[in-house]
């Protein structure tokens, strides 16, 4: 391939997976943070919309040019999160994940609750072009 010559789709899609991999380890990694810092006892049922707000202002600050979307959001037992956002590029259309796991100290939504972690991820089937 010459440097003239424009990358296949393929090639596209998997450089966008290649770099939401690392934007979704900044994510967690800064996510935990605010997390840790910011929101130590949230009630239970405010850490969602909470959550939803600091990924979505992360990536907007992070790149413009990647568009994210909140598709849905599930809670398992107390204390768990799981969010999956629908996101693009110029190059490529995607799904990330977003789970959280909380300690809760009580047995109630409104309970106060205590991060335990935050993990954001990508699948590579989840993209195309």
């Amino acid at each position: 391939m010459r440097m003239t010559d424009t990358p296949s789709g393929r090639e596209l899609v998997e450089k966008t997976f290649v770099y939401m991999t690392t934007l979704s380890r900044e994510c967690r990694k800064a996510a935990t943070a605010s997390f840790q810092q910011k929101h130590k006892g949230l009630s239970f049922d405010q850490v969602q919309p909470v959550m939803r707000n600091e990924i979505e202002s992360w990536f907007m600050e992070r790149d413009r040019n990647i568009k994210i979307a909140h598709e849905k959001s599930a809670s398992g037992r107390l204390g768990e999160i799981a969010m999956i956002y629908t996101g693009s590029t110029k190059d490529a259309h995607f799904k990330f994940h977003v789970d959280g796991l909380f300690t809760v100290a009580g047995s109630s939504p409104s309970a106060p609750s205590y991060l335990k972690s935050i993990n954001v991820y990508v699948d590579k089937r989840d993209f195309t072009k």
